[in-house]
């Protein structure tokens, strides 16, 4: 069981992950906690292996299947493409590094499991409430949460960082992690403000109908996952004989939160003999002084310094500490806690600081942890971020007593170029992404796959007042704007199988309303409107009171029974403002099954809704996708006639049956179809076109179609029917199509539209 550190609330371990914060605002921490069995074999185990003896020990009530599922389900290739974590070892001391995630620093080793645990904790209580995931970040966790609540479409995530107060590449991380459902805002103050600002809204959140959890290590879900790094570096150093089984050793941790250290203590207290915590701080030292005094006084100057992460004056986790300090009397933490609130301080006593006598504070200032990266790579020829440099530093200048050391080294170096490339001396420059190539090209270390991709990332910041979070996260105003890209299906023998989102954007605007209302829709009632039917429908599925809503059709790039996707992104537009007015109840997965359910076939809403070039197919009631890769040289064009084509007609020209001959025709170059538009083989692409489906019955109905697609084809192109109407797709390579080909063919005009491939799917704003 788990208990607060302020009232004697008590919950399971699932209970304790699915509230965050204990009601009265404390923390969470196990009544009694078991030993792990360091046997002669243990040392030899798998980070799966030893993360499964840990969430056995504090999962208290989670069965061995279900610990194995968010296990299998967070630590895989996926997220850690080489290695979960890895240890370089030098004379006296070591560097445990946890930076080989999906977003390059430690928060990766819990954030990407959390999901999972909310995810089964949901399950074990019964609870079917939408989840909202608040997060307050300095600057890692923001890009570690993001990057993993937006993988399991499961959760409302809303993160809020210091405006001005993370680097750009950090900004540039939580920016890229965001869509419609995960989201991240600047907010002005530092990171204090931030965390305060989510604390008051745990504390009186009062929506029924949504959960509210937090991904910062306040939350036990986030903190236990920290512990089994500890326990592997420990087996790993006996493992190659850096230490023997038993051996005391130092740890010495970049502290901002308090939480990193604190998972080390409680790997102490399950057994690994860790002898000193070295709590490493930054210039704003208050927990040096703190570990120094007893005195924990916030009332002091904010520094925004070159390591981020730990420019922090109220660190949360420290409570932990203390409640166990005060022998687990929650009244006087609860005394604390509140002169803190008042007065910016508190002081323990001389029994309690007794108990912290195997911790040891010191800091660096900025000047020192610029020294402090030289010095590693010239005498060590090892590279670290500006936090990991805390750490060193605060490590040389403090008395040793001996034992050997392991140095937490929290981020890639290149998460902070600006820092790491002044203490190498290479050159100014206002780019981040130009300072990056320099480190890598002056030190020789490659720079990482979750970097290179975030490089040329230019997602804005969304500055927010505190009132406009306020209203979004308690889903006030309901009011929002979605653009769905138009798409082309049918492509070639991939008939109903695959499509393409293009760059042609159809938005439609939902507002909250007494009645529900159109406009902008021509003459269009309300029983023919496509996007309020598909808002209706979500309704229906969900058994849930039906919301009126204003619909308004804002831009219109492509009008009905175009061949474009139209009725896919009507459709798209309104199942997803359903889905917004509920909270966001279902997963992209489920709603894809709805629209589905609505159009019939899922192959121009798959791409619509998702992006790209989509294979997609049901089975039974769900819908299988799966995206694949275009070549970036390929050129898209859409060929448009005069003349018109009903999708009615369209589909009554097709015959009930076909030839045998004809199917396995498809079936032989739908395999290529992958792999023709991955090389971009135009040639090849000519052939998965040969359809003989759908093609030979309703290329005559188009006039002019057979000409038209004959001389695309002479000018090097591969042509397909988009759709059930009268475009045709042209791919290929040459510009300027609209040069090349008059524009009156087979005696009727065409319109030639130039199309760019949308990655992106449909934007919420």
């Amino acid at each position: 069981m788990y208990i607060s550190t302020r009232s004697g609330e008590r919950l399971t371990s699932s209970q304790a992950i699915l509230k965050g914060l204990s009601s009265d605002g404390g923390l969470f921490l196990p009544e009694s906690i078991s030993k792990l069995n360091f046997s002669d074999n243990y040392y030899g185990k798998s980070y799966r292996e030893i993360a499964k003896d840990v969430f056995t020990i504090f999962l208290d009530d989670f069965t061995q299947e279900e610990i194995d599922f968010a296990i299998n389900s967070a630590y895989d290739k996926i997220n850690f493409r080489e290695k979960f974590v890895d240890l370089k070892h030098f004379d006296g001391v070591s560097f445990l590094e946890l930076y080989h995630g999906p977003t390059l620093a430690f928060k990766d080793m819990a954030l990407t499991i959390l999901p999972f645990l909310i995810d089964v904790s949901k399950k074990k209580n019964g609870v079917d409430k939408k989840s909202l995931i608040l997060v307050a970040t300095s600057g890692d966790t923001g890009g570690a949460a993001l990057s993993s609540f937006i993988k399991s479409g499961k959760f409302d995530t809303v993160v809020l960082y210091p405006d001005g107060g993370v680097s750009e590449i950090q900004e540039k991380q939580m920016l890229y992690y965001t869509d419609d459902r995960t989201k991240a805002f600047a907010v002005k103050g530092n990171f204090d403000d931030c965390q305060t600002f989510v604390k008051e809204i745990f504390s009186r959140y009062n929506q029924k109908d949504v959960l509210l959890s937090s991904a910062n290590s306040i939350n036990i879900g986030r903190l236990i996952p920290q512990v089994i790094y500890y326990v592997y570096s420990y087996c790993q150093m006996v493992k190659c004989g850096r230490l023997k089984a038993g051996e005391k050793f130092n740890v010495c941790v970049p502290t901002g939160n308090f939480g990193d250290i604190f998972a080390g203590f409680l790997a102490r207290e399950i057994g690994v003999p860790i002898e000193k915590f070295i709590c490493a701080s930054n210039k704003n030292n208050v927990l040096a002084d703190f570990f120094a005094t007893g005195l924990y006084d916030k009332n002091r100057e904010f520094y925004k310094s070159n390591s981020p992460a730990m420019d922090i004056l109220v660190s949360s986790n420290l409570e932990r500490l203390v409640y166990l300090a005060c022998n687990k009397d929650g009244s006087k933490v609860a005394k604390y806690m509140n002169d803190l609130k008042t007065t910016g301080k508190y002081q323990i006593s001389d029994s309690e600081r007794a108990f912290l006598k195997d911790f040891e504070g010191g800091y660096s200032t900025e000047e020192e942890t610029i020294k402090a990266i030289g010095k590693c790579y010239r005498e060590l020829n090892y590279l670290i971020d500006p936090h990991t440099a805390v750490a060193y530093d605060v490590y040389n200048k403090l008395e040793k007593n001996g034992l050997k050391t392991l140095i937490v080294s929290t981020a890639s170096p290149y998460k902070f170029p600006f820092t790491v490339a002044k203490s190498l001396s290479l050159t100014e420059k206002e780019s981040e992404v130009e300072l990056i190539k320099d480190i890598s090209s002056y030190t020789g270390v490659s720079i990482p796959y979750g970097i290179k991709k975030l490089m040329y990332s230019k997602k804005p910041t969304i500055l927010k007042t505190k009132e406009q979070i306020e209203s979004i996260v308690n889903y006030e105003n309901l009011k929002v704007e979605i653009s769905v890209p138009c798409s082309t299906a049918n492509l070639g023998v991939a008939f109903d199988g695959a499509g393409i989102a293009l760059g042609l954007y159809n938005t439609f605007g939902f507002e909250m309303a007494e009645e529900d209302s159109l406009v902008g829709f021509g003459t269009k009632g309300f029983e023919t409107n496509l996007v309020l039917r598909a808002y209706k429908k979500l309704f229906e599925v969900a058994n849930r009171e039906y919301v009126p809503v204003k619909i308004t059709l804002k831009k219109c790039t492509v009008p009905s029974s175009s061949g474009l996707g139209s009725s896919a992104t009507c459709i798209v537009a309104g199942v997803m403002a359903a889905n917004y007015m509920l909270k966001n109840i279902f997963t992209k997965e489920q709603l894809l099954s709805v629209m589905t359910k609505i159009e019939g076939h899922p192959d121009n809403l798959a791409p619509a809704l998702m992006g790209g070039l989509t294979f997609s197919y049901v089975d039974g009631e769900n819908v299988v996708t799966r995206k694949v890769e275009i070549n970036k040289n390929l050129k898209f064009y859409a060929v448009i006639p005069s003349a018109n084509l009903s999708t009615k007609s369209a589909r009554e020209i097709l015959p009930e049956t076909y030839d045998i001959k004809d199917v396995v025709h498809n079936l032989s170059r739908a395999l290529n179809l992958e792999h023709a538009f991955k090389t971009g083989n135009v040639c090849l692409i000519k052939d998965v076109f040969d359809d003989k489906i759908h093609q030979p019955y309703r290329l005559p109905l188009i006039k002019g179609g057979k000409e038209m697609k004959a001389l695309l084809e002479e000018n090097g192109f591969a042509v397909a029917i988009s759709g059930a109407g009268p475009t045709l797709l042209a791919v290929g390579y040459k510009a300027g199509i609209e040069k090349l080909i008059s524009k009156e063919v087979g005696g009727i005009k065409w319109k030639i539209k130039n199309l760019k491939v949308s990655d992106k799917g449909a934007i919420l704003r």
